[in-house]
């Protein structure tokens, strides 16, 4: 039972790191030409239709590969922030770029010049916002492995 509630949170937290991931995409494209957006209620709604589409991009694309690192974790009982925060760059990077280990600097770039940074700071915050809402809590639902106690035990100091 504790494994199909995980499943949900992981499911949940996921989504949650995606659309928070295209925040993050959608105002590195759009703050650069804001002020150049005539009608600010159709410029709130156009964010909010760029937000959900690169979200759901982002959800559908990036499902795999997360899954597989989030399996990793959670086997592996990870809960560093950093990790989530590193695997999340990498596979933001790997996601947009592939194998190719020559990341485009430059206006061939489907982001600009600035992709290879707008990426990593996509999988950055995908990662923390991810470790927040559950990978701080990776691999709890299992049992503890055998040869160790549930509970840390507190040991007097030796005199």
């Amino acid at each position: 039972m504790a494994l199909l509630g995980r499943i949900f949170v992981v499911f949940f937290a996921f989504l949650m790191a995606c659309v928070a991931a295209a925040l993050v995409v959608t105002f590195a494209l759009l703050l650069p030409g804001w002020t150049e957006l005539i009608d600010p209620q159709a410029g709130r709604r156009s964010v909010a239709v760029m937000v959900g589409l690169s979200a759901t991009f982002f959800s559908i694309y990036a499902m795999l590969p997360a899954m597989l690192v989030i399996a990793l974790a959670e086997g592996f009982r990870l809960r560093a922030v950093l990790f989530y925060a590193l695997a999340g760059a990498a596979l933001a990077l790997f996601c947009a770029y592939g194998w190719d280990l020559r990341l485009p600097r430059g206006h061939n770039d489907d982001l600009g010049a600035r992709g290879v940074e707008i990426m990593a700071a996509v999988g950055i915050v995908g990662g923390f916002v991810y470790w927040l809402l559950a990978g701080r809590n990776a691999g709890r639902w299992r049992p503890p492995p055998a040869g160790t106690d549930a509970a840390p035990s507190v040991r007097a100091p030796e005199q």
